[in-house]
């Protein structure tokens, strides 16, 4: 299993509320392509483990022991962690051992974490972890 370089995702951005493309400077932090806003992603409920190993280019879908149901059609979900992370979104009804996403751009091994998508903003300090309103046009 060798390490994917970064990748560009189309998500919904936090700040600007609108689908923008989102460079990925490593595989869990991202630049909003619309307002340069930078942000972190991570996980949340609900959230599972991986039962069989991924293939990329050829598997489409995450197999589970149990909880598969548990996520939607349509929701984005970050699996595995670090620099072998990758953001698919459901493409399907899962059942209660297989999640339906469209094909992997990486391989993953089995027993690897998933979840529910979250974006937060990279910026922590006092008075920066909020994501401002995005200014008006004209100004």
């Amino acid at each position: 299993m060798s390490t994917a370089q970064p990748a560009a995702y189309l998500l919904t951005c936090p700040r600007c509320k609108i689908l923008r493309s989102f460079m990925m400077t490593d595989n869990i932090t991202g630049r909003c392509g619309g307002c340069e806003w930078t942000f972190s992603f991570s996980t949340q409920a609900p959230t599972g483990t991986t039962n069989a190993a991924i293939t990329a280019r050829v598997s489409t879908a995450i197999s589970v022991a149990s909880g598969g149901a548990s996520f939607t059609n349509g929701m984005y979900l970050l699996l595995d962690t670090g620099q072998n992370a990758e953001v698919v979104r459901v493409t399907g009804t899962p059942t209660a051992t297989s999640v339906p996403v469209p094909v992997f751009a990486r391989s993953h091994g089995s027993a690897v974490t998933f979840g529910q998508l979250q974006i937060s903003s990279t910026y922590s300090g006092v008075g920066q972890a909020q994501v401002p309103a995005a200014a008006p046009y004209g100004f």
